[in-house]
């Protein structure tokens, strides 16, 4: 095996030359040319390449198919059943704690002054006329309750002795009242509306409601 140190070399660096230039000057390792290219590379986009290509005729080609995650598709909702989802109504409710001793509302009781801050049923013939003319929303959660019922407030028995004045009356008289609620977000004037349509089906009254 030949030295990789010729003896020129040697003879140099007895005189006392340094051996790291002799031996960077002299190595054959020094000058061999070099190639900057990978196989690995080219290997890996024959690969791509082939892959691409439709498989040849009577060939078998191994296909793996994907299970879809969430098993079944859900069926897909019905044109506007959303929308009747959304605003349906709930009027009772079987798990709900009745009121104690809770009264119904009639045309003799409503605008007595000692039912105020007492909360009154509806009766049922008043409830079926109520759904009829859209008098109930969804915001006001009468799915909470037992059975459907309201507060008796001050505005509630002022409506219920305006009811009163105009039902005393005599057919022949014109006389009309004309009121417009004003109140913030919830502050209770469809309840309020309510109630005054609940007072008129109970004197039996026509009622016509615009609902939004």
């Amino acid at each position: 095996m030949p030295s990789s140190i010729c003896w020129r070399c040697l003879s140099d660096a007895t005189l006392q030359r340094p051996l790291s230039r002799v031996t960077a000057r002299c190595s054959p390792y020094a000058y061999l040319p070099t190639q900057s290219f990978s196989t690995t590379q080219k290997a890996a986009l024959d690969r791509v390449t082939r892959s691409r290509l439709p498989p040849e005729k009577g060939a078998k080609r191994f296909v793996v198919k994907k299970k879809r995650s969430g098993g079944e598709r859900a069926r897909r909702p019905a044109p506007g059943e959303r929308k009747a989802f959304r605003k349906r109504i709930v009027l009772s409710n079987v798990n709900a704690l009745e009121v104690p001793h809770m009264q119904e509302i009639n045309a003799d009781n409503m605008d007595n002054e000692r039912l105020r801050g007492h909360v009154l049923g509806l009766p049922g013939t008043v409830v079926d006329r109520l759904r009829a003319a859209e008098a109930f929303k969804p915001t006001q959660a009468w799915g909470m309750f037992s059975r459907p019922g309201f507060l008796m407030r001050k505005e509630s028995l002022e409506l219920a002795r305006l009811v009163r004045d105009i039902s005393s009356d005599n057919e022949k008289s014109e006389k009309t009242v004309r009121m417009i609620l004003v109140g913030q977000k919830e502050s209770g004037k469809s309840m309020l509306l309510l109630q005054g349509m609940t007072m008129a089906f109970l004197k039996g009254w026509t009622v016509v409601n615009l609902p939004e």
